[in-house]
């Protein structure tokens, strides 16, 4: 009975969170209510407060279950030790454009988290789940660019910090641009090809070959 009634909680918790994301993407976080939320998912606004302190934290929920399983494999220190960190860099940022192009939970929750959230008082605590997100891949980003500079694969007065800054706003960007455009473009398409030359324009260039005799 015991082990019952924790997966019943379990499947309420996760029914309130798909009820979330069906609300928060209709109608933006800060519209949205908790009743209505607890009504699509057919329960009470009771269990609501029992699985959720406030609707930020059933926003930091759904943000989570949507994100978490391809952050650790994106920032995983080891997941790449095999590549030149110049390839790592490349090979998460298109990692990160193919699973938001594949994942249709995902691209909810970048939409809802980018498009559809004022940050308002109350969703102080959601502001900074975002900031988070990107500070950590800003971060892994920076580490390995810097790895890259060490290993003289790029300039000695290259900024990494900068240069990570730059590369996540093209990827984050291009994602938001490619939901706001109705998905119209391949986003791997053309965001694979742009991490890539952004990547080269920061590389130390190969020597030029000598001309044929």
């Amino acid at each position: 009975m015991a082990r019952r009634t924790k997966e019943e909680a379990l499947q309420t918790r996760q029914a309130l969170i798909d009820a979330a994301e069906i609300v928060f993407d209709a109608r933006g976080v800060s519209e949205a209510s908790l009743q209505e939320i607890a009504e699509v998912a057919g329960v009470t606004r009771g269990a609501v407060y029992w699985h959720f302190r406030d609707k930020a934290d059933l926003f930091n929920a759904l943000m989570d279950r949507a994100i978490l399983p391809f952050e650790q494999r994106w920032l995983d220190d080891k997941a790449g030790a095999q590549m030149p960190p110049l390839q790592e860099v490349e090979a998460i940022a298109a990692d990160m454009l193919r699973a938001t192009s594949r994942d249709e939970r995902l691209q909810r929750a970048v939409s809802i988290s980018s498009q559809k959230l004022s940050y308002v008082d109350e969703l102080g605590s959601v502001r900074e789940r975002r900031l988070a997100v990107l500070a950590r891949a800003r971060k892994r980003f920076e580490a390995l660019l810097r790895e890259a500079q060490r290993a003289g694969a790029l300039p000695a007065d290259a900024q990494p910090t900068h240069a990570a800054r730059a590369l996540l706003a093209l990827v984050d960007g291009l994602v938001v641009h490619w939901m706001l455009d109705g998905r119209r473009f391949n986003l791997c398409k053309v965001g694979e090809p742009a991490v890539r030359h952004m990547l080269a324009g920061m590389a130390v260039s190969p020597p030029a070959r000598p001309p044929r005799a």
